[in-house]
């Protein structure tokens, strides 16, 4: 039985088909190494931040509708809260934020003794998902809530120092949510 011979090379050649995938395979499990390494980098950092679990969460004195905090966050001189409601009751909930005036929705710096309330604009309107007269002395957010419903809110404040690295959200309705820690972007 005859075996077909593999053709001879001359002496002194190398066999760079061989040595070329050899590279490319070093090269590819390289990469590969340093892409996992990476991911696993970037999933350790970015799991602390999910946008998709609340920093907090608290009862409201409305019936059946819990508030998640779900981030705060600051940008240069500007705080921005944003939060849900969600209704888990069989009725309607009418719910309020008073933002402005005699406001009982703003963060506190404890440390230094210093309240935020939101920013408006040039017309006197809340930096905020909603800007509502509300009565004669508050202006602020004022929504429904549908059985089974969650809605999104925001607001914009005045940023405390940038040293400053947690802080209290007081919202209508609510116990306060303390050493709420501000994520810098």
């Amino acid at each position: 039985m005859s075996h077909p011979q593999t053709p001879s090379r001359p002496s002194g050649q190398r066999n760079s088909g061989a040595r070329a995938n050899s590279s490319a395979r070093l090269l590819t499990t390289f990469s590969t190494r340093v892409l996992a390494a990476l991911l696993l980098l970037g999933v350790a950092i970015s799991l602390p931040v999910s946008a998709d679990e609340p920093l907090a969460t608290a009862d409201t004195n409305w019936d059946d509708v819990t508030l998640d905090l779900m981030t705060v966050e600051r940008k240069g001189n500007v705080l921005t809260v944003k939060w849900t409601l969600t209704n888990e009751g069989d009725a309607r909930a009418d719910i309020r934020f008073a933002l402005k005036g005699a406001a009982l929705t703003y963060v506190v710096d404890e440390e230094r003794g210093t309240k935020f309330f939101v920013l408006t604009d040039e017309e006197g309107a809340c930096l905020a998902s909603q800007s509502t007269y509300l009565s004669s002395n508050q202006a602020g957010i004022a929504d429904r809530l549908e059985a089974g419903e969650t809605k999104r809110y925001w607001m914009k404040l005045p940023a405390p120092a940038p040293e400053v690295k947690a802080i209290t959200v007081f919202f209508d309705g609510t116990e306060p949510l303390e050493d709420i820690a501000i994520t810098d972007r």
